[in-house]
């Protein structure tokens, strides 16, 4: 773990070291605060360090995902500032050792106005005919507890979805 730590120099030859509280296990976490306590202490009879050793990454632990997913499954994500926007994604490959997919995302059967004042419209996945929209995208799978979920861009995620809940409504409001 990285702390700054702050020596005071006495006019009698005494040093006097003192430590930050707050620790950090990257170098990136800790520049902003050394910088900060370099400006604060720039007397000639302070000196300011970073002292300890930064831990190395840790890689998130996704072994509950593999092999989890198979073709024909379908993930849900629902996002929207100040809306409900439903998107589905049918897996139409897994590679062979079970850890990404390739998905491709499926049109939505929508019943009733999404843009109407009085409530939002029920949406649900198209499980039949033509019903890909898109181009099919790789994607690792993930897992968090016991959910399996795959990362659709910085902001959005879609959660591998139980076959009976294929036939159920979710809401849908354009509106914001």
């Amino acid at each position: 773990m990285l702390q700054v730590e702050i020596t005071e120099r006495k006019p009698d030859g005494q040093e006097i070291k003192r430590y930050t509280t707050k620790k950090y296990r990257t170098m990136r976490g800790i520049e902003r605060l050394y910088k900060s306590y370099q400006n604060y202490y720039s007397d000639p009879r302070y000196t300011v360090a970073i002292v300890g050793e930064p831990e190395p990454r840790r890689r998130q632990d996704n072994s509950a995902a593999i092999g989890q997913a198979h073709v024909g499954d379908i993930f849900h994500c629902m996002w929207g500032y100040d809306m409900i926007i439903n998107d589905f994604y049918e897996v139409v490959s897994v590679s062979k050792t079970g850890k990404s997919v390739i998905t491709r995302k499926i049109a939505t059967h929508v019943d009733g106005d999404p843009y109407s004042p009085a409530g939002g419209a029920q949406a649900r996945p198209m499980l039949t005919g033509d019903r890909f929209i898109g181009k099919p995208e790789r994607h690792p799978l993930q897992a968090y507890g016991k959910s399996i979920y795959i990362r659709i861009n910085s902001f959005s995620t879609a959660t591998l979805m139980e076959p009976e809940d294929y036939l159920q409504d979710y809401t849908e409001d354009h509106l914001d």
